[in-house]
C-alpha cells in the first residue's frame, strides 16, 4: 500500500523540525482538515482529542491519518482522555493496514497552544504503559487560530519534551 507522505510534496501542508535532528515531521493535508474541526471556538467547547498514524523512516515522520474524538471519550473544556477501547480498534485497524500508532492528538482553547503539565503526565504515561514502535510518541495540539500558528508538536522520549518547529508548505 503507497501512502500520502511517498507521494507529491504538494499532500503536506506542514513541515516540522527540531534542532539537531535531522528527521523531518510531515503532517497530511487530510490531518489538518480532521482536527480543525474540533477547534475550541466556543465558550462551552469541550477539549477532543484522538490517535495518530503514519510512517517512520529514517528522513521524515509522516502522520497521514487522525482518528477521534469517540463516543465514550471522556471531555471538559479543559481535559480530554480517549475512550480506551475505541482507541484501541482505531489502532489495530490501522496497524492492519501498514500504518503506524505515531502518538497523540487533542484540543485547547487556546488560540497558540502549548503542552501543559496534565499533557507531559499524560505522554510519559502512555510511553511507560504501551507496546509501541518507537521510543517517542507525538503529541499535536490544536488551538483556536487557524492553520500553523494554531498547532503546536511535542515528541516525547527519554523523560523529556521536544517542541517541534512547525511551517506551513506552500500550495
Amino acid at each position: 500500500m503507497i501512502f500520502a507522505c511517498r507521494e507529491a510534496p504538494s499532500n503536506h501542508l506542514v513541515v516540522g523540525r527540531i534542532e539537531g535532528i535531522s528527521q523531518e515531521l510531515l503532517i497530511e493535508r487530510s490531518v489538518l482538515k480532521h482536527l480543525s474541526r474540533y477547534r475550541q471556538l466556543t465558550p462551552w467547547s469541550t477539549e477532543a482529542g484522538g490517535q495518530l498514524f503514519g510512517t517512520i523512516d529514517t528522513d521524515k515522520v509522516c502522520v497521514a491519518e487522525a482518528a477521534g474524538p469517540y463516543a465514550g471519550d471522556d471531555r471538559s473544556r479543559y481535559r480530554y482522555r480517549s475512550n480506551p477501547v475505541a482507541a484501541q480498534c482505531a489502532i489495530d485497524q490501522r496497524f492492519q493496514r501498514g500504518l503506524l500508532y505515531l502518538g497523540e492528538w487533542h484540543s485547547h482553547a487556546e488560540n497558540q497552544p502549548n503542552a501543559s503539565g496534565l499533557d507531559d503526565d499524560a505522554m510519559r504515561r502512555l510511553i511507560a504503559n504501551s507496546r509501541l514502535n518507537s521510543n517517542t510518541l507525538l503529541m499535536l495540539i490544536v488551538g483556536r487560530t487557524l492553520g500553523v500558528d494554531g498547532l503546536s508538536a511535542w515528541s516525547i522520549a527519554n523523560a523529556r519534551a521536544y517542541q517541534w518547529q512547525l511551517q506551513a508548505l506552500k500550495k
